[in-house]
């Protein structure tokens, strides 16, 4: 007889931050049984952070989607949280301690026996909390470098357009890696992202990329990451705007002002 664990797949190339957007049921359904199923199949521990979605509704997409839930929690293999337990909504929003909670918690699943952790996060929360959202790019930025650069984390950060503004999922969307695509022809709610301005992590040092032009349309998302780039821990972060096709007058006034500070 084959054991389970002869079965799984290996597990998943570290430093996998990924993004989907979307705007129906059925979209959100389909990619979190995939991505759950994955996670079970490599040997990962898979959470669920809960926000918007009751987490009953999420346990029964994965019994539909013919994932064994029972097994899995009973062997401490998938767990789903809703918004009272989240780390995510404690007032005020630290990236300090959100980088730490993941990365003690990767380290737990890996002596725990399992191949690593697999993160579902629900940002709708991020709609309630705009006046901290160069704080919560600070975190997605950060954890790129700080956690899935060297612990085998895979992440998927769900944005669900009925509920979170234009301006702030496509501030967060651009500062992942990857973009997780449902399967089949696009519902609506994957289409390509407007182009912008950009802030990416860097991997091999502390700081930021940007990308894009830096007008007065894309200002608050120059004045965020700037305010996350200012907030990065180290000596010395780094800027790169190599790949910044334009800066009218006033963005190149806000880089004067945060290099002077």
């Amino acid at each position: 007889m084959t054991s389970p664990s002869q079965h799984r797949r290996p597990p998943a190339a570290r430093g996998e931050h990924s993004f989907f957007v979307y705007d129906d049921d059925l979209a959100w359904a389909d990619t979190v049984v995939r991505f759950v199923s994955d996670g079970l199949e490599r040997g990962q521990r898979v959470w669920y952070s809960a926000d918007s979605t009751e987490p009953g509704v999420v346990i029964d997409v994965l019994r539909r989607g013919a994932v064994d839930v029972d097994a899995a929690r009973r062997d401490a293999r998938l767990s789903v949280t809703g918004t009272d337990l989240s780390h995510l909504r404690r007032d005020p929003f630290d990236p300090d301690r959100v980088v730490s909670m993941f990365r003690a918690a990767c380290t737990e699943a890996l002596a725990d026996g399992c191949t690593g952790l697999r993160v579902l996060a629900e940002m709708s929360w991020s709609a309630r909390d705009v006046a901290d959202v160069d704080r919560i790019l600070e975190s997605e930025l950060r954890l790129d470098r700080e956690v899935y650069a060297d612990l085998p984390l895979t992440g998927l950060c769900l944005f669900d357009r009925r509920l979170i503004p234009a301006s702030t999922a496509d501030l967060l969307t651009r500062a992942h890696t990857i973009r997780a695509e449902p399967p089949g022809p696009a519902s609506g709610g994957t289409g390509p992202l407007p182009v912008a301005l950009a802030a990416v992590p860097m991997r091999d040092r502390s700081g930021i990329r940007l990308s894009g032009s830096g007008d007065i349309d894309t200002r608050h998302i120059l004045r965020a990451a700037l305010a996350a780039l200012a907030r990065m821990p180290g000596p010395i972060v780094h800027l790169d705007l190599s790949a910044v096709t334009y800066l009218d007058p006033g963005a190149v006034a806000v880089l004067v002002d945060i290099s002077t500070h």
